[in-house]
């Protein structure tokens, strides 16, 4: 009895704590003479009149992630699933109240309504959809192998564009939840010219079988940058950076990467022609390595060469982030992280296993273990005006992320 009464206080007091964000949310996207009405108080900027204020990233350790993780998941599976959306959310308030800029913590305002609602908005048209496509191209072509890969085509086409109005509308969403001293963010630009973008470079990706991935990486990050304000004030990326700094990472990655995949389909090529050996077959001769090495021996010995790939990666990947940084400008300074291959590398693993080994569980503290891991890395360098700080006037939506949902995409 005594549990039953816990969990309904804890319901209670979660959608109290719903309804008060909700409130703030309304009252936020009210037109801004609404705002200002008689009687009313206007809005401050952030920092009062504080001019070339320097920029203190910090990041305040939060307690009770273990037991949220086992929380959240033990209410997802009562509620068949229907809890994650508000469990989600939980995980971001706190994660957020662990960053503090020059004291202050960042406020997370979304709801798991909010997130529920926007899924089912857009992943039950979008799964019915896929559904009635696929039957119909079964229909069409006979089950025809042939024809039914010519069919998809033309959905592979459309996930491509899609996917990345999901990335540009979950980035939005969280910015518009997040605030700082009462201030919240907001991408000012289009959702539709971002994933016109991503769907043309994804293509072009292929064409040159991957060889634009820096540059398509400069020109998705560009529009992202720029579009983003921290309310009124914009970011802005210092116009077409050279390249030269990453492709001196991605190359040696991609060649590298080429080397191991050749090595790798020659290695199964010789454990193809024991299994044919074994059958009294003759070799295929297409393999260059002795049939008589043991099976486990080959597999053994791509080990060495795919952490040698993953290295080099996460070397391209890391130069990616600080390269972005250094070149991100907000007002009188600019941005600064400092992550390391090899800091990197025992992070995802230390996180591929706490996942693994939790079958799932323990994912909320990993997610915190990530952003301890960048926010600790990430500093600013000069000055920021507060006077120009002020709250943004667009209009906020309600609900969220569910095409970022659909496709399981996470920003953060």
């Amino acid at each position: 009895m005594t549990n039953e009464n816990t969990k309904a206080t804890d319901f209670e007091t979660q959608a109290q704590s719903e309804q008060k964000h909700l409130a703030e949310q309304a009252q936020a996207s009210q037109p801004e003479e609404e705002q200002s009405a008689p009687g009313s108080e206007p809005e401050k900027p952030a920092g009062g009149e504080e001019k070339d204020v320097p920029l203190v990233i910090e990041w305040r350790e939060p307690d009770g992630f273990l037991w949220l993780s086992i929380r959240n998941f033990l209410l997802s599976v009562m509620t068949l699933g229907i809890y994650y959306f508000w469990g989600k959310t939980e995980v971001r308030r706190r994660i957020w109240r662990a960053i503090h800029v020059n004291g202050e913590p960042l406020e997370y305002t979304g709801t798991g309504w909010e997130l529920f609602k926007g899924f089912l908005i857009v992943g039950i048209p979008l799964f019915v959809g896929f559904f009635l496509y696929g039957f119909f191209a079964a229909m069409v072509t006979g089950g025809q192998e042939l024809l039914m890969d010519l069919m998809a085509i033309p959905l592979y086409l459309l996930v491509a564009w899609l996917v990345g109005l999901a990335i540009y509308r979950t980035w939005r969403y969280r910015l518009r939840r997040t605030r700082w001293r009462g201030i919240r963010g907001t991408l000012a630009g289009a959702p539709v010219t971002y994933a016109n973008a991503y769907f043309i470079t994804t293509l072009l990706m292929g064409l040159t079988l991957g060889w634009l991935m820096p540059w398509r990486a400069r020109e998705l990050h560009t529009i992202m940058t720029n579009d983003t304000r921290i309310g009124t004030s914009p970011l802005r990326l210092e116009p077409e950076p050279a390249l030269r700094p990453l492709y001196k990472a991605f190359a040696p990655a991609w060649f590298m990467g080429v080397f191991f995949y050749g090595v790798t389909v020659l290695v199964f090529m010789t454990i193809a022609d024991i299994a044919r050996a074994r059958e009294g077959l003759p070799p295929s001769g297409l393999s260059l390595f002795p049939s008589t090495i043991p099976t486990p021996v080959l597999l053994l010995s791509l080990l060495p060469l795919l952490l040698l790939v993953i290295w080099m990666w996460l070397r391209y990947s890391t130069r990616v982030s600080n390269w972005f940084a250094a070149h991100t400008r907000l007002h009188n300074g600019r941005f600064r992280l400092d992550l390391k291959p090899k800091d990197l590398f025992f992070l995802r693993l230390g996180n591929f296993f706490i996942a693994l080994l939790s079958l799932g569980i323990l994912l909320p503290f990993v997610q915190k273990r990530m952003a301890r891991f960048i926010v600790t890395r990430l500093s600013f360098e000069g000055t920021v005006d507060f006077a120009k700080l002020t709250q943004a006037t667009d209009s906020l939506e309600h609900s969220g992320e569910g095409l970022g949902e659909f496709f399981d995409i996470d920003a953060f």
